[in-house]
């Protein structure tokens, strides 16, 4: 589609003037086009504050826009213009704007090369792993999780991200808050020690507080509800759940939530199916249930640094069932007769 023909599809858009088959000829390219598609979105924001009753100038808008997307506009980003009525008025503003769009994709540009600067920790299945931060930081990286950070923490504030699990020991530095980015929130903190679980294939985040104290600010998936803070103190936890958009804090033991630091597995009324999630990533091999009987199976007991054939031999005392380990997997079945083939 011709440049020219889209900003004139923009500018009738804006000013009412479209017809239906303009307006559904621009949203074919919009929707093919994902840069064109945010600018559409600035354009509209900026429209729609412009037909205001205040009726503030084009630069002042231009301003709040750009204040609002955390930029600073440049003295060649700002250009007068009296206002005017009609598509002709609007396609003034689409030219306007389209060059502020370019400063919008920079920042979002140089936000991701930040992103892709940083160093990566992935621990595999039956892998574990202790980080040392530039800070004087200190993580438990537990199997199967990812871990980003910066070699070298320059600015405010000290940012790293996970997916997984992970025990921090974080350093004290005054005005150098330490934040860890979740798929499903943030935690917030200046020195202190506690454990996060926010696995992105599990439907609930978990941290609890060894030492210090935390700030957990859940990311809510539902619209009615803000943003909140959720404070916590030695031997607390919160858990949130994905599905309800659910922050519940509870009294638990930071010693057994942070006990897979050394080598140690406690299930405390866990169904067969929970522990073969722990055994598997622990491990490493893939958990297979010949039959379901199993699976609801529940189990409490504690192990530190037993392998994987002694954890089964004891579980298969508790209740009756048999197992089976291979070089990639470990089979679970109602009687050993399912386990011959």
């Amino acid at each position: 589609m011709n440049k020219d023909h889209i900003l004139e599809l923009m500018a009738r858009k804006l000013s009412g003037e479209a017809t239906q088959e303009e307006l559904r000829e621009l949203q074919e390219h919009l929707s093919a086009d994902a840069a064109a598609g945010e600018r559409s979105k600035v354009l509209d924001q900026f429209w729609s504050r412009q037909e205001d009753g205040a009726h503030p100038s084009v630069d002042e808008n231009l301003k709040k826009v750009l204040g609002g997307l955390n930029l600073t506009p440049t003295s060649a980003s700002i250009v007068p213009i009296k206002r005017r009525r009609g598509w002709m008025w609007a396609a003034a503003m689409v030219l306007v704007l389209c060059c502020v769009g370019a400063l919008v994709f920079v920042s979002r540009r140089d936000r991701s090369d930040a992103l892709a600067s940083l160093v990566e920790k992935h621990n595999a299945k039956g892998t574990k792993s202790i980080i040392q931060l530039s800070d004087g930081s200190k993580i438990w990286l537990n199997a199967d999780s990812k871990l980003k950070y910066p070699e070298v923490f320059k600015g405010d504030t000290r940012e790293v991200y996970l997916n997984g699990e992970a025990f921090f020991d974080v350093a004290k530095s005054k005005g150098h808050p330490f934040i860890i980015h979740l798929a499903s929130g943030t935690i917030q903190v200046l020195g202190t020690s506690f454990n996060v679980r926010a696995y992105d294939n599990e439907p609930v985040v978990e941290t609890s507080v060894a030492t210090g104290r935390i700030a957990f600010i859940p990311k809510y998936r539902m619209g009615h509800k803000k943003e909140d803070t959720v404070y916590l103190a030695p031997d607390h936890k919160a858990s949130f759940t994905f599905d309800a958009d659910e922050v519940r804090t509870s009294a638990t033991s930071s010693r057994e939530d942070k006990a897979w630091t050394e080598g140690k597995l406690i299930f405390r009324g866990m169904t067969m199916e929970q522990i073969a999630v722990e055994l598997e990533r622990n491990f490493g091999k893939k958990v297979v249930f010949v039959d379901n009987g199993p699976k609801t199976f529940v189990f409490t007991g504690s192990f530190e640094n037993n392998t994987l054939d002694e954890i089964m031999y004891y579980l298969t005392i508790t209740k009756n069932f048999s197992y089976k380990i291979t070089n990639t997997e470990l089979l679970i079945a109602a009687s050993a007769s399912q386990l011959t083939n």
